[in-house]
């Protein structure tokens, strides 16, 4: 195993929380001139029916940020947020409405109590609107996640589980192949939503990058909870067809964030959720078909599994911005349903000086 990359050792990297007391499940948006966003889970735990999705803004390219701002806080646990913006400019996010708790709070999945819904910002992401139970109503309750991409003015948004899969489809199979994953579009800037790709079945909480010739790269992480690793795919028909390539990274590694770098590299940031905790990173150099030996460190001091799920942006300047959570403390590790000790932590660094050292 080669040398890692710590990546908080380079010269004029920033670590700070943007928030404290929540911070779960970040996804980063870029907004132009050095305008980030990050929507982000407050309320609650992992779990819990006070569960909201709140918003932090930076207009100084992530030195600073804003305090949070709450966008979705209804009866039920409002969480996993996906979020885009649409090609004339609008803020797009879809949030998974979960409703399955009984009256003591405790989670009850056979309730059947699950929508998806999604919202809309006309102005940055300041103020939301339209907030409804999305359009494509064979997916809802599904759960969107990460990142929605544009391409050729279509979004396109990845979302898993919403019913058994189809025994007829060509998607993926990865053992135990069970809950499907799909990328849903829309052609109106996030009003209406339908037209699904089904990718595979037995992935979940995906990414989809467009590369530089327009191939479709996925990422995902596996559903086997003996290994919840992330895995691969390619297509170069427009998500017609896919060719698997495999698993990427080892056990409870997940789930993957995929960022193109300026001179065609990917980035891939995703969690350590094995000792030591924290984040971690990986380069591909040919589009996703092989990946770098070393390893990108952004945290390995974290007390605990419920960490992670990193969201990378890279500015018009030429920096990242990475943003993860942690939660839990060294005497108590894991706490479904408390905040304990919960941030969102934001690593602000260079571009070029990653592509240099690798």
């Amino acid at each position: 195993m080669s040398t890692p990359l710590n990546v908080r050792a380079l010269s004029g990297t920033q670590t700070l929380d943007m928030v404290r007391g929540q911070g779960y499940f970040p996804v980063i948006a870029d907004l132009g001139g050095g305008h980030l966003m990050v929507v982000h889970r407050g309320g609650s735990g992992h779990m819990g029916l006070g569960g909201r999705l709140d918003v932090c803004h930076s207009e100084d390219w992530g030195a600073t940020w804003s305090e949070p701002a709450t966008i979705a806080d209804s009866e039920r646990d409002d969480r996993n947020p996906a979020l885009g913006v649409a090609p004339d400019g609008t803020v797009i996010l879809a949030y998974h409405w979960q409703g399955n708790y009984d009256e003591e709070g405790q989670w009850k999945p056979e309730l059947g109590l699950q929508d998806t819904r999604t919202v809309r910002s006309s102005d940055g992401g300041r103020t939301w609107h339209d907030d409804a139970l999305i359009n494509y109503l064979p997916i809802n309750g599904a759960s969107p996640f990460g990142k929605i991409r544009t391409f050729n003015s279509e979004m396109y948004m990845p979302i898993y589980g919403g019913g058994s899969s189809d025994p007829d489809s060509t998607a993926i199979q990865v053992a135990p192949a069970g809950t499907p994953t799909y990328i849903i579009r829309s052609s109106d800037n996030g009003i209406s939503w339908g037209d699904p790709l089904h990718v595979a079945d037995g992935l979940n909480e995906a990414d989809l990058l467009v590369l530089s010739n327009g191939d479709f790269l996925f990422a995902a992480r596996s559903e086997d909870r003996e290994e919840m690793a992330i895995h691969t795919c390619k297509s170069s028909d427009g998500g017609s067809s896919w060719r698997y390539l495999g698993p990427v990274t080892q056990g409870s590694e997940h789930p993957p964030d995929l960022t193109l770098l300026g001179n065609g590299w990917i980035l891939m940031t995703f969690g350590h959720r094995h000792a030591p905790f924290g984040v971690q990173g990986m380069i591909s150099r040919d589009g996703g078909e092989t990946w770098d030996e070393r390893r990108l460190i952004f945290d390995d001091k974290l007390p605990g599994g419920d960490t992670g799920y990193p969201s990378t942006v890279l500015q018009s300047d030429g920096s990242l911005v990475t943003a993860y959570y942690t939660a839990g403390t060294w005497e108590k590790r894991w706490d479904t349903y408390n905040p304990l000790d919960a941030a969102c932590r934001v690593v602000h660094y260079s571009a070029q000086d990653v592509i240099d050292l690798f």
